[in-house]
């Protein structure tokens, strides 16, 4: 029954547009800009990612508004100054609790761990279901962030 069951899941997933390929390349790609993206961002279909650099500016110029996608306990810990904390594997329970601090028109800023981490890909890819257009992915994440030793908080945001 569950060798049965183990070929109806492998053709299934062979056939399916959304298919998970069975052998691939699984490693980091470095994009034209010199950020590192995980294998599963889809460059032209995806929110553009930044850089730190990038995301500095943006902080500084006071017009994005950051998203965590980490769980509550790490965003407690330390996150980016000012940011919101939606975690991106409870997406549909969370988005309510923010959904009122996030105009559609807005720059959002996603991020998470660092640049291994993909709930901020996968927390913009929600975003623009939900009708976010103003999207940007930064993959260096807390970790990159911390490290400069640019703006932090911990606790919860007021």
């Amino acid at each position: 029954m569950v060798v049965l069951a183990a070929i109806v899941g492998i053709v299934y997933n062979q056939v399916s547009p959304h298919g998970i390929k069975l052998v691939g390349n699984w490693t980091p790609q470095t994009l034209p800009s010199g950020i590192i993206v995980p294998p599963s961002y889809m460059p032209g279909q995806d929110a553009p990612v930044i850089s730190l650099a990038e995301a500095f500016g943006y902080y500084n110029s006071g017009q994005a508004i950051f998203l965590d996608a980490r769980k509550k306990e790490d965003y407690l810990a330390g996150h980016i100054h000012g940011a919101l904390q939606l975690y991106m594997e409870e997406f549909d329970t969370e988005y309510p609790r923010v959904e009122d601090r996030l105009p559609k028109d807005s720059l959002i800023v996603t991020y998470c761990g660092g640049d291994e981490c993909e709930l901020s890909l996968f927390l913009a890819r929600n975003l623009k279901t939900e009708g976010y257009n103003n999207l940007r992915v930064f993959f260096g994440g807390w970790k990159e962030w911390a490290r400069a030793g640019l703006p932090i908080s911990t606790g919860a945001n007021p």
